[in-house]
Protein backbone atom coordinates (compact mmCIF):
# COMPACT_ATOMS: atom_id res chain seq x y z
CA UNK A 1 0.00 0.00 0.00
CA UNK A 2 1.05 3.62 -0.46
CA UNK A 3 2.41 5.79 2.31
CA UNK A 4 3.54 9.20 3.49
CA UNK A 5 7.31 9.42 3.93
CA UNK A 6 9.00 12.06 6.09
CA UNK A 7 12.74 12.71 6.06
CA UNK A 8 13.38 14.20 9.50
CA UNK A 9 15.85 14.88 12.30
CA UNK A 10 14.97 13.72 15.80
CA UNK A 11 15.26 17.11 17.52
CA UNK A 12 13.97 19.28 14.66
CA UNK A 13 10.98 21.41 15.80
CA UNK A 14 9.72 21.80 12.22
CA UNK A 15 9.75 18.01 11.83
CA UNK A 16 7.83 17.65 15.08
CA UNK A 17 5.33 20.23 13.85
CA UNK A 18 4.68 18.32 10.63
CA UNK A 19 4.47 14.94 12.34
CA UNK A 20 2.16 16.40 14.98
CA UNK A 21 -0.21 17.65 12.28
CA UNK A 22 -0.51 14.15 10.81
CA UNK A 23 -0.99 12.62 14.27
CA UNK A 24 -3.78 15.09 15.08
CA UNK A 25 -5.70 13.80 12.07
CA UNK A 26 -4.90 10.15 12.69
CA UNK A 27 -2.92 9.93 9.46
CA UNK A 28 -0.05 7.40 9.56
CA UNK A 29 3.37 8.13 8.13
CA UNK A 30 6.78 6.53 7.75
CA UNK A 31 9.78 8.42 9.07
CA UNK A 32 13.29 8.21 7.68
CA UNK A 33 15.42 9.58 10.51
CA UNK A 34 18.54 11.36 9.35
CA UNK A 35 19.69 11.28 12.97
CA UNK A 36 19.72 7.48 13.04
CA UNK A 37 20.58 7.03 9.34
CA UNK A 38 22.55 10.13 8.29
CA UNK A 39 23.57 8.55 4.95
CA UNK A 40 19.93 8.85 3.81
CA UNK A 41 20.41 12.62 3.45
CA UNK A 42 21.78 11.83 -0.01
CA UNK A 43 18.43 10.26 -0.94
CA UNK A 44 16.51 13.23 0.41
CA UNK A 45 18.65 15.71 -1.51
CA UNK A 46 18.38 13.74 -4.74
CA UNK A 47 14.59 13.50 -4.45
CA UNK A 48 13.79 17.03 -3.23
CA UNK A 49 16.82 19.16 -4.13
CA UNK A 50 16.39 20.60 -0.63
CA UNK A 51 18.87 20.56 2.25
CA UNK A 52 16.48 21.40 5.08
CA UNK A 53 14.19 19.06 7.00
CA UNK A 54 11.52 17.89 7.03
CA UNK A 55 10.99 16.85 3.43
CA UNK A 56 7.67 15.08 2.93
CA UNK A 57 6.40 12.81 0.16
CA UNK A 58 2.89 11.53 -0.58
CA UNK A 59 3.94 8.27 -2.19
CA UNK A 60 6.43 9.60 -4.77
CA UNK A 61 5.02 13.13 -4.96
CA UNK A 62 7.20 15.68 -3.15
CA UNK A 63 5.09 18.07 -1.04
CA UNK A 64 7.87 20.12 0.56
CA UNK A 65 8.64 21.10 4.12
CA UNK A 66 6.54 21.67 7.23
CA UNK A 67 4.82 24.87 6.02
CA UNK A 68 3.92 23.28 2.66
CA UNK A 69 2.52 20.23 4.40
CA UNK A 70 0.46 22.21 6.91
CA UNK A 71 -0.99 24.26 4.06
CA UNK A 72 -2.01 21.06 2.25
CA UNK A 73 -3.61 19.60 5.38
CA UNK A 74 -5.46 22.87 5.91
CA UNK A 75 -6.95 22.49 2.43
CA UNK A 76 -7.98 18.94 3.30
CA UNK A 77 -9.64 20.22 6.49
CA UNK A 78 -11.49 22.99 4.66
CA UNK A 79 -12.77 20.61 1.97
CA UNK A 80 -14.28 18.28 4.53
CA UNK A 81 -17.91 18.94 5.45
CA UNK A 82 -17.50 17.06 8.73
CA UNK A 83 -19.97 14.29 7.84
CA UNK A 84 -18.19 11.00 7.10
CA UNK A 85 -21.47 9.36 6.12
CA UNK A 86 -21.79 11.66 3.11
CA UNK A 87 -18.77 10.22 1.30
CA UNK A 88 -19.51 9.27 -2.30
CA UNK A 89 -17.37 8.29 -5.23
CA UNK A 90 -17.95 11.57 -7.03
CA UNK A 91 -17.89 13.84 -3.99
CA UNK A 92 -14.25 13.83 -2.92
CA UNK A 93 -14.57 17.14 -1.10
CA UNK A 94 -16.65 15.48 1.61
CA UNK A 95 -13.77 13.25 2.68
CA UNK A 96 -12.17 13.74 6.07
CA UNK A 97 -8.36 14.11 5.97
CA UNK A 98 -7.92 10.49 7.10
CA UNK A 99 -10.40 9.27 4.49
CA UNK A 100 -8.66 11.32 1.83
CA UNK A 101 -5.33 9.73 2.83
CA UNK A 102 -6.88 6.25 2.65
CA UNK A 103 -8.54 6.90 -0.73
CA UNK A 104 -5.75 8.74 -2.54
CA UNK A 105 -2.49 7.59 -0.90
CA UNK A 106 -2.83 4.33 1.04
CA UNK A 107 -4.84 2.75 -1.80
CA UNK A 108 -1.91 3.16 -4.20
CA UNK A 109 1.02 0.73 -4.60
CA UNK A 110 4.15 1.15 -2.49
CA UNK A 111 6.56 3.80 -3.77
CA UNK A 112 8.86 2.15 -6.28
CA UNK A 113 11.67 4.67 -5.97
CA UNK A 114 14.44 2.97 -3.99
CA UNK A 115 15.35 6.31 -2.40
CA UNK A 116 12.02 6.27 -0.52
CA UNK A 117 12.57 2.81 0.94
CA UNK A 118 12.18 2.26 4.66
CA UNK A 119 15.58 2.16 6.38
CA UNK A 120 16.57 -1.40 7.24
CA UNK A 121 20.22 -0.79 8.14
CA UNK A 122 21.15 -0.69 11.82
CA UNK A 123 20.91 2.87 13.15
CA UNK A 124 24.00 4.83 14.05
CA UNK A 125 24.82 3.87 17.62
CA UNK A 126 25.73 6.62 20.04
CA UNK A 127 28.92 5.73 21.87
CA UNK A 128 28.09 4.88 25.50
CA UNK A 129 29.72 6.83 28.34
CA UNK A 130 32.58 5.37 30.36
CA UNK A 131 31.28 3.16 33.20
CA UNK A 132 30.82 4.81 36.57
CA UNK A 133 33.15 3.75 39.34
CA UNK A 134 31.71 2.09 42.45
CA UNK A 135 33.46 4.78 44.51
CA UNK A 136 31.03 7.33 43.07
CA UNK A 137 28.18 5.95 45.15
CA UNK A 138 27.20 7.56 48.44
CA UNK A 139 26.74 5.58 51.65
CA UNK A 140 23.43 6.39 53.33
CA UNK A 141 22.88 6.53 57.13
CA UNK A 142 21.56 2.93 57.13
CA UNK A 143 24.66 1.58 55.33
CA UNK A 144 23.12 1.15 51.87
CA UNK A 145 24.37 3.03 48.81
CA UNK A 146 22.82 5.35 46.24
CA UNK A 147 24.17 7.24 43.25
CA UNK A 148 25.09 10.91 43.46
CA UNK A 149 22.08 11.69 41.27
CA UNK A 150 19.67 9.74 43.47
CA UNK A 151 21.00 11.27 46.70
CA UNK A 152 20.92 14.80 45.28
CA UNK A 153 17.33 14.44 44.11
CA UNK A 154 16.26 13.01 47.47
CA UNK A 155 17.98 15.85 49.35
CA UNK A 156 16.34 18.41 47.07
CA UNK A 157 12.99 17.00 48.17
CA UNK A 158 13.59 16.56 51.90
CA UNK A 159 15.85 19.48 52.90
CA UNK A 160 14.48 23.01 53.39
CA UNK A 161 15.56 25.60 50.80
CA UNK A 162 15.05 29.03 52.27
CA UNK A 163 16.32 32.54 51.64
CA UNK A 164 18.11 33.38 54.88
CA UNK A 165 19.64 36.70 56.04
CA UNK A 166 23.01 37.31 57.64
CA UNK A 167 24.36 40.81 58.22
CA UNK A 168 23.60 42.68 54.98
CA UNK A 169 23.16 39.63 52.75
CA UNK A 170 20.42 37.23 51.77
CA UNK A 171 21.62 33.68 51.08
CA UNK A 172 19.28 31.76 48.76
CA UNK A 173 18.31 28.08 48.77
CA UNK A 174 20.04 27.32 52.06
CA UNK A 175 19.38 25.71 55.44
CA UNK A 176 20.99 25.46 58.87
CA UNK A 177 22.82 22.36 59.97
CA UNK A 178 20.15 21.76 62.61
CA UNK A 179 17.34 21.95 60.04
CA UNK A 180 19.20 19.54 57.76
CA UNK A 181 19.76 17.02 60.57
CA UNK A 182 16.09 17.15 61.53
CA UNK A 183 15.02 16.58 57.91
CA UNK A 184 17.46 13.71 57.41
CA UNK A 185 16.27 11.82 60.50
CA UNK A 186 12.74 11.92 59.08
CA UNK A 187 13.60 11.13 55.47
CA UNK A 188 16.24 8.38 55.67
CA UNK A 189 15.75 4.93 57.17
CA UNK A 190 17.48 4.11 60.46
CA UNK A 191 18.84 7.65 60.75
CA UNK A 192 19.58 8.92 64.24
CA UNK A 193 20.83 12.42 64.97
CA UNK A 194 24.39 11.10 65.20
CA UNK A 195 24.08 9.29 61.87
CA UNK A 196 22.54 12.38 60.25
CA UNK A 197 25.47 14.53 61.39
CA UNK A 198 27.93 11.96 60.07
CA UNK A 199 25.99 11.79 56.79
CA UNK A 200 26.10 15.58 56.48
CA UNK A 201 29.86 15.57 57.00
CA UNK A 202 30.19 12.81 54.40
CA UNK A 203 28.17 14.86 51.91
CA UNK A 204 30.43 17.85 52.54
CA UNK A 205 33.55 15.71 51.99
CA UNK A 206 32.05 14.54 48.68
CA UNK A 207 31.34 18.17 47.70
CA UNK A 208 27.59 17.60 47.52
CA UNK A 209 26.93 20.02 50.37
CA UNK A 210 28.80 23.21 51.29
CA UNK A 211 28.86 25.97 53.82
CA UNK A 212 27.50 28.94 51.84
CA UNK A 213 30.90 30.68 51.89
CA UNK A 214 32.98 27.53 52.47
CA UNK A 215 34.02 28.63 55.99
CA UNK A 216 32.61 25.95 58.33
CA UNK A 217 32.29 22.21 58.64
CA UNK A 218 28.85 20.67 58.83
CA UNK A 219 27.41 20.38 62.33
CA UNK A 220 24.07 20.18 64.13
CA UNK A 221 23.65 23.87 64.82
CA UNK A 222 21.50 26.78 63.77
CA UNK A 223 24.48 29.12 63.55
CA UNK A 224 25.72 28.30 60.06
CA UNK A 225 24.06 28.16 56.66
CA UNK A 226 24.64 25.32 54.21
CA UNK A 227 23.58 24.69 50.64
CA UNK A 228 23.47 21.75 48.24
CA UNK A 229 26.02 21.77 45.42
CA UNK A 230 23.22 21.84 42.86
CA UNK A 231 22.16 25.25 44.26
CA UNK A 232 25.61 26.64 45.11
CA UNK A 233 26.49 28.13 41.68
CA UNK A 234 23.25 28.98 39.87
CA UNK A 235 25.03 30.97 37.16
CA UNK A 236 26.94 27.84 36.04
CA UNK A 237 24.71 25.51 34.03
CA UNK A 238 26.75 22.37 34.75
CA UNK A 239 27.26 22.78 38.49
CA UNK A 240 24.70 20.17 39.57
CA UNK A 241 27.61 18.11 40.91
CA UNK A 242 31.40 18.07 40.97
CA UNK A 243 32.44 15.50 38.36
CA UNK A 244 34.85 12.90 39.74
CA UNK A 245 34.33 10.10 37.24
CA UNK A 246 36.54 9.00 34.32
CA UNK A 247 36.56 11.46 31.43
CA UNK A 248 35.42 10.47 27.95
CA UNK A 249 38.22 11.53 25.63
CA UNK A 250 35.81 11.43 22.68
CA UNK A 251 34.33 14.86 23.39
CA UNK A 252 32.11 14.89 20.29
CA UNK A 253 30.55 11.58 21.38
CA UNK A 254 30.00 13.12 24.82
CA UNK A 255 28.18 16.15 23.46
CA UNK A 256 26.19 13.94 21.05
CA UNK A 257 24.94 11.88 24.01
CA UNK A 258 23.96 15.04 25.82
CA UNK A 259 22.10 16.36 22.79
CA UNK A 260 20.12 13.15 22.37
CA UNK A 261 19.27 13.04 26.07
CA UNK A 262 18.06 16.64 26.10
CA UNK A 263 16.22 15.97 22.84
CA UNK A 264 14.10 13.35 24.63
CA UNK A 265 13.13 15.92 27.24
CA UNK A 266 12.37 18.55 24.60
CA UNK A 267 10.30 16.17 22.47
CA UNK A 268 8.11 15.24 25.44
CA UNK A 269 7.17 18.89 26.05
CA UNK A 270 6.67 19.85 22.40
CA UNK A 271 3.10 20.26 21.20
CA UNK A 272 1.65 19.45 17.79
CA UNK A 273 2.49 22.95 16.54
CA UNK A 274 6.17 22.39 17.31
CA UNK A 275 6.12 24.78 20.29
CA UNK A 276 8.05 23.85 23.42
CA UNK A 277 6.89 24.17 27.01
CA UNK A 278 10.33 24.96 28.44
CA UNK A 279 8.84 25.55 31.89
CA UNK A 280 7.44 22.01 32.00
CA UNK A 281 10.77 20.50 30.90
CA UNK A 282 12.24 20.92 34.39
CA UNK A 283 9.65 18.48 35.74
CA UNK A 284 10.53 15.74 33.26
CA UNK A 285 12.03 12.61 34.83
CA UNK A 286 15.07 12.83 32.54
CA UNK A 287 15.84 16.47 33.29
CA UNK A 288 17.95 15.80 36.43
CA UNK A 289 19.60 12.91 34.57
CA UNK A 290 20.67 15.41 31.91
CA UNK A 291 21.71 17.97 34.52
CA UNK A 292 24.09 15.50 36.09
CA UNK A 293 25.40 14.19 32.75
CA UNK A 294 26.05 17.76 31.57
CA UNK A 295 28.56 18.07 34.42
CA UNK A 296 30.91 15.68 32.62
CA UNK A 297 31.95 18.72 30.55
CA UNK A 298 34.00 19.74 33.57
CA UNK A 299 36.56 17.14 32.43
CA UNK A 300 36.98 18.33 28.81
CA UNK A 301 40.49 19.64 28.11
CA UNK A 302 40.29 21.98 25.11
CA UNK A 303 44.09 22.01 24.83
CA UNK A 304 43.99 18.38 23.67
CA UNK A 305 41.58 19.04 20.79
CA UNK A 306 42.67 19.63 17.23
CA UNK A 307 41.05 22.38 15.21
CA UNK A 308 38.19 20.36 13.64
CA UNK A 309 37.32 18.61 16.90
CA UNK A 310 37.33 21.89 18.78
CA UNK A 311 35.03 23.54 16.21
CA UNK A 312 32.57 20.63 16.16
CA UNK A 313 32.55 20.37 19.95
CA UNK A 314 32.10 24.12 20.54
CA UNK A 315 29.22 24.44 18.05
CA UNK A 316 27.41 21.44 19.50
CA UNK A 317 27.98 22.66 23.05
CA UNK A 318 26.62 26.13 22.25
CA UNK A 319 23.45 24.73 20.68
CA UNK A 320 22.77 22.22 23.48
CA UNK A 321 23.49 24.75 26.22
CA UNK A 322 21.05 27.27 24.72
CA UNK A 323 18.15 24.84 24.99
CA UNK A 324 19.23 23.74 28.46
CA UNK A 325 19.42 27.38 29.60
CA UNK A 326 15.94 28.06 28.20
CA UNK A 327 14.63 25.25 30.38
CA UNK A 328 16.62 25.97 33.53
CA UNK A 329 16.87 29.78 33.76
CA UNK A 330 14.41 31.09 31.18
CA UNK A 331 14.31 33.23 28.04
CA UNK A 332 15.16 36.92 27.75
CA UNK A 333 12.42 39.10 26.31
CA UNK A 334 14.23 42.45 25.98
CA UNK A 335 17.53 43.59 24.50
CA UNK A 336 18.95 44.04 27.99
CA UNK A 337 17.89 40.63 29.28
CA UNK A 338 19.09 38.90 26.10
CA UNK A 339 22.47 40.59 26.45
CA UNK A 340 22.68 39.43 30.07
CA UNK A 341 21.65 35.92 29.00
CA UNK A 342 24.61 35.58 26.63
CA UNK A 343 27.15 37.09 29.02
CA UNK A 344 26.17 36.02 32.56
CA UNK A 345 25.18 32.37 32.10
CA UNK A 346 28.29 30.18 32.30
CA UNK A 347 29.33 26.58 31.73
CA UNK A 348 32.39 24.84 33.12
CA UNK A 349 34.60 23.23 30.47
CA UNK A 350 37.79 21.69 31.81
CA UNK A 351 37.76 23.89 34.91
CA UNK A 352 37.34 27.12 32.94
CA UNK A 353 34.11 29.12 32.81
CA UNK A 354 32.64 30.28 29.50
CA UNK A 355 29.62 32.36 28.62
CA UNK A 356 27.85 31.98 25.28
CA UNK A 357 29.68 35.11 24.16
CA UNK A 358 33.03 33.66 25.28
CA UNK A 359 32.42 30.47 23.34
CA UNK A 360 31.25 32.15 20.13
CA UNK A 361 33.37 35.28 19.94
CA UNK A 362 36.27 34.15 22.10
CA UNK A 363 36.93 30.57 20.99
CA UNK A 364 35.22 30.11 17.60
CA UNK A 365 35.81 33.60 16.17
CA UNK A 366 39.43 33.82 17.24
CA UNK A 367 38.74 36.24 20.10
CA UNK A 368 36.98 38.82 17.95
CA UNK A 369 34.84 41.60 19.38
CA UNK A 370 31.15 40.82 19.62
CA UNK A 371 28.72 43.17 17.86
CA UNK A 372 28.58 46.51 19.74
CA UNK A 373 31.29 45.33 22.19
CA UNK A 374 34.23 47.60 22.99
CA UNK A 375 36.78 44.87 23.70
CA UNK A 376 37.57 41.25 22.96
CA UNK A 377 35.98 38.71 25.32
CA UNK A 378 39.19 36.96 26.45
CA UNK A 379 42.28 38.90 27.51
CA UNK A 380 45.75 37.68 26.57
CA UNK A 381 46.53 37.04 30.24
CA UNK A 382 43.48 34.80 30.60
CA UNK A 383 44.42 31.06 30.57
CA UNK A 384 41.49 30.47 28.21
CA UNK A 385 43.34 32.47 25.56
CA UNK A 386 45.39 29.34 24.81
CA UNK A 387 42.23 27.68 23.42
CA UNK A 388 41.24 30.49 21.02
CA UNK A 389 41.21 29.53 17.34
CA UNK A 390 43.98 31.05 15.27
CA UNK A 391 42.77 33.73 12.82
CA UNK A 392 43.48 31.45 9.85
CA UNK A 393 41.37 28.70 11.42
CA UNK A 394 38.23 30.83 11.87
CA UNK A 395 35.40 29.84 9.51
CA UNK A 396 32.60 32.33 8.83
CA UNK A 397 30.19 29.43 8.27
CA UNK A 398 29.95 28.89 12.03
CA UNK A 399 27.30 31.64 11.94
CA UNK A 400 25.10 29.27 9.94
CA UNK A 401 25.64 26.56 12.55
CA UNK A 402 25.20 28.36 15.89
CA UNK A 403 21.61 28.61 17.06
CA UNK A 404 20.74 31.14 19.76
CA UNK A 405 17.15 29.93 20.00
CA UNK A 406 15.61 32.79 18.03
CA UNK A 407 13.34 32.24 15.02
CA UNK A 408 15.84 33.93 12.71
CA UNK A 409 18.66 31.66 13.85
CA UNK A 410 19.93 28.79 11.68
CA UNK A 411 18.41 25.34 12.26
CA UNK A 412 20.15 23.09 14.77
CA UNK A 413 22.25 20.27 13.35
CA UNK A 414 24.86 17.91 14.76
CA UNK A 415 28.52 18.30 13.84
CA UNK A 416 31.38 15.81 13.86
CA UNK A 417 35.14 16.27 13.80
CA UNK A 418 35.63 14.12 10.72
CA UNK A 419 32.76 15.65 8.74
CA UNK A 420 32.83 19.28 9.87
CA UNK A 421 33.77 20.74 6.47
CA UNK A 422 30.92 19.00 4.64
CA UNK A 423 28.50 19.69 7.50
CA UNK A 424 29.31 23.41 7.49
CA UNK A 425 28.82 23.46 3.71
CA UNK A 426 25.40 21.86 4.08
CA UNK A 427 24.17 24.18 6.86
CA UNK A 428 25.47 27.24 4.97
CA UNK A 429 23.60 26.24 1.82
CA UNK A 430 20.50 25.24 3.80
CA UNK A 431 20.48 28.60 5.59
CA UNK A 432 20.93 30.60 2.39
CA UNK A 433 18.37 28.70 0.33
CA UNK A 434 15.69 29.93 2.76
CA UNK A 435 14.23 33.18 1.44
CA UNK A 436 13.80 34.47 4.97
CA UNK A 437 17.61 34.52 5.20
CA UNK A 438 18.75 35.30 1.66
CA UNK A 439 16.50 36.71 -1.06
CA UNK A 440 17.63 37.91 -4.49
CA UNK A 441 15.71 40.73 -6.17
CA UNK A 442 16.85 40.77 -9.81
CA UNK A 443 14.53 43.59 -10.81
CA UNK A 444 15.94 46.12 -8.34
CA UNK A 445 19.43 44.55 -8.20
CA UNK A 446 19.15 43.95 -4.48
CA UNK A 447 20.02 41.12 -2.15
CA UNK A 448 18.17 40.83 1.15
CA UNK A 449 20.19 39.19 3.92
CA UNK A 450 19.66 37.93 7.44
CA UNK A 451 20.84 40.45 10.04
CA UNK A 452 23.49 37.95 11.16
CA UNK A 453 25.54 38.88 8.09
CA UNK A 454 25.46 42.52 9.16
CA UNK A 455 26.46 41.90 12.77
CA UNK A 456 29.33 39.64 11.75
CA UNK A 457 30.17 41.17 8.40
CA UNK A 458 33.86 41.33 9.28
CA UNK A 459 33.92 37.51 9.21
CA UNK A 460 32.47 37.37 5.70
CA UNK A 461 33.80 40.33 3.74
CA UNK A 462 35.81 43.53 4.03
CA UNK A 463 32.82 45.72 3.16
CA UNK A 464 29.11 45.63 2.46
CA UNK A 465 29.84 45.92 -1.26
CA UNK A 466 31.88 42.72 -1.14
CA UNK A 467 29.24 40.79 0.81
CA UNK A 468 27.22 39.57 -2.23
CA UNK A 469 30.43 38.11 -3.71
CA UNK A 470 30.87 36.05 -0.54
CA UNK A 471 27.23 35.04 -0.17
CA UNK A 472 27.11 33.63 -3.71
CA UNK A 473 29.52 30.92 -2.54
CA UNK A 474 26.81 29.53 -0.24
CA UNK A 475 23.98 29.49 -2.80
CA UNK A 476 22.70 26.72 -5.04
CA UNK A 477 20.46 26.41 -8.06
CA UNK A 478 18.49 29.29 -9.52
CA UNK A 479 19.23 31.65 -6.64
CA UNK A 480 22.96 31.23 -7.21
CA UNK A 481 22.58 31.79 -10.95
CA UNK A 482 20.51 34.93 -10.39
CA UNK A 483 23.08 36.48 -8.06
CA UNK A 484 25.99 35.44 -10.29
CA UNK A 485 24.33 37.12 -13.28
CA UNK A 486 23.72 40.28 -11.27
CA UNK A 487 27.37 40.39 -10.20
CA UNK A 488 28.60 39.79 -13.76
CA UNK A 489 26.54 42.56 -15.35
CA UNK A 490 28.31 45.89 -15.06
CA UNK A 491 26.19 48.55 -13.45
CA UNK A 492 26.93 51.84 -11.80
CA UNK A 493 24.56 50.83 -9.03
CA UNK A 494 26.20 47.47 -8.37
CA UNK A 495 24.25 45.05 -6.19
CA UNK A 496 22.80 46.78 -3.16
CA UNK A 497 22.44 44.99 0.17
CA UNK A 498 19.50 45.27 2.52
CA UNK A 499 19.44 43.55 5.88
CA UNK A 500 16.16 42.08 7.08
CA UNK A 501 14.82 42.57 10.59
CA UNK A 502 15.90 39.89 13.02
CA UNK A 503 13.12 37.85 14.60
CA UNK A 504 14.03 37.26 18.26
CA UNK A 505 10.90 35.22 19.00
CA UNK A 506 11.41 31.58 19.97
CA UNK A 507 9.59 28.27 19.67
CA UNK A 508 8.40 28.51 23.28
CA UNK A 509 4.76 28.15 24.23
CA UNK A 510 5.71 28.68 27.88
CA UNK A 511 8.98 29.56 29.59
CA UNK A 512 10.42 31.33 32.58
CA UNK A 513 11.32 34.98 32.09
CA UNK A 514 15.10 35.19 32.33
CA UNK A 515 16.36 37.41 35.14
CA UNK A 516 20.12 37.68 35.66
CA UNK A 517 19.44 38.42 39.33
CA UNK A 518 18.29 34.83 39.79
CA UNK A 519 21.79 33.63 38.93
CA UNK A 520 23.19 34.98 42.20
CA UNK A 521 23.47 32.58 45.16
CA UNK A 522 23.41 35.54 47.53
CA UNK A 523 22.77 39.25 47.30
CA UNK A 524 22.95 42.40 49.38
CA UNK A 525 19.70 43.68 50.83
CA UNK A 526 18.95 46.75 52.94
CA UNK A 527 16.25 44.71 54.64
CA UNK A 528 18.58 41.83 55.48
CA UNK A 529 19.91 43.45 58.67
CA UNK A 530 16.42 44.19 59.94
CA UNK A 531 15.34 40.61 59.26
CA UNK A 532 18.38 39.27 61.07
CA UNK A 533 17.66 41.42 64.13
CA UNK A 534 13.95 40.72 64.33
Amino acid sequence: MGRITIFALDECPHCQRAKGAFKERGIPYTEISLSSHPHRRTDMLALSDRLTVPQIFLNEKHIGGADDTLELLKEWDNNCNGDPTSVTDDNETSLTPLQRYTATIASQPDPSDERLRISTEPPVVVKPPPPRLESDKIELPNGTFMSVLEVTEKLKQCLPHDDMPYLMKIYTNCFTGAAAVKAMTKSFDDCSVEKAVAFGKRLQERQMLHHVVYDHDFEDTGDYYFRLQCHQQPDILNSYRIWTQPADEDVVALITRLKKLLGKVESSVTNSQGLVDYKAACNHELFPVFEEAFCELQTVDLSKLDRTTKVAFAINLYNVAIKFAFMKVGIGSSSMSRSAFFTTIKFNVGGHLYSFQDLENGILRGNARAPYALSTPISKSDPRHAFVLKPEDVDCRIHFALNCGATSCPPVKSFTAEGIEEELRIVAEAFCEDDSNVRVDTIHRKIYLNKILSWYMVDFASSEEELPHKVVEFLRGSKKIQLQNMLMVESSKGVSVKFMNYDWSTNACDALAFDAGNLKPDYYSVNAAAKAIW
